[in-house]
């Protein structure tokens, strides 16, 4: 193994190479920041699907630390795969929701395991992993936390689409979709800018909740196709802003932001840097 100064790092699920997600984006922005922040050498950066990259051995077998950031893959027994990597490698499993999963001996294997809410660490311990909860690294990016929107807020209320698909009938006819603002953008800047347009948000998507704790608009949430933003919101203490359907919680929006959202986002920051921090550790065999 390599114990140079700046030891190598590989990292394992770096959703902003093949998606224009604005969350994915602002994910392994972060990811990269922190990297250098702590003075690990990035050698490589992979996607999830390590089956598109057929010599992707090659970069992990020379690094001091496999990174994979689980963020919302692991659930329902998908991706098992990734968490295998542990019986052959070094590896921290982080930034990820767990949820519905096989038992897998290889879980406690990893070097260092992270969720990003409490829900999917209880689930972890159930299969004999004690994680760490440190909130989504999102939190810690430097172009959200410095993000000045183009204009103030010029609507009301707005709201999100999410993940997972509503359906409505017309007439003889049903139909599956996702209604509301896409995460999909070529441009990061400009969802921000869609959030910052209004004053108040009802959010179907995960990382729009990062967002606006961060950008300091009042939001309320409802169900994804995974319990990661409820277990967000019931960390964040505002369970009761978190609903089962767009309708309810359009219906039920705050008019300011909860007092306890500004105190975890302080404190999610420094979570997330704590991790990174003890990543440079065990790269570096202490």
């Amino acid at each position: 193994m390599n114990r140079a100064e700046n030891p190598k790092v590989v990292f394992i699920g770096d959703t902003s190479l093949r998606t224009s997600h604005f969350g994915c984006q602002l994910v392994g922005q972060t990811f990269r920041e922190q990297f250098s922040r702590v003075n690990l050498d990035l050698v490589a950066s992979l996607p999830s699907k390590l089956e598109q990259i057929p010599r992707w051995r090659e970069h992990v077998a020379g690094a001091d630390l496999v990174v994979i950031n689980g963020e919302g893959s692991i659930h329902h027994g998908r991706f098992q795969d990734l968490i295998n990597l542990a019986s052959d490698y070094s590896c921290a499993l982080v930034n990820c929701v767990y949820q519905e999963n096989p038992c897998n001996e290889n879980l406690t294997k990893f070097k260092y395991v992270s969720t990003r809410e409490s829900c999917s660490a209880n689930a972890m311990y159930e299969h004999g992993v004690s994680a760490e909860i440190v909130p989504d690294v999102l939190f810690a990016s430097t172009l959200l936390n410095s993000f000045v929107p183009k204009q103030e807020s010029v609507h009301e209320v707005g709201f999100t689409d999410c993940a997972q698909k509503e359906k409505f009938s017309f007439g003889p006819f049903s139909v599956r979709y996702r209604p509301g603002f896409s995460p999909k953008t070529p441009v990061v800047g400009e969802y921000l800018d869609f959030l910052c347009s209004h004053r108040r948000m009802a959010l179907g998507r995960f990382h729009a909740v990062v967002c606006c704790s961060v950008l300091g608009i009042p939001f309320s949430t409802w169900d994804s196709n995974t319990w990661k933003t409820k277990g967000l919101m019931n960390d964040m203490g505002i369970s009761e802003l978190h609903f089962d359907s767009r309708k309810e919680a359009l219906a039920h929006l705050p008019e300011v932001l909860p007092e306890a959202v500004k105190v975890f986002r302080e404190d999610a920051k420094r979570s997330i840097e704590t991790m990174f921090d003890t990543f440079a550790h065990i790269a570096r065999g202490q």
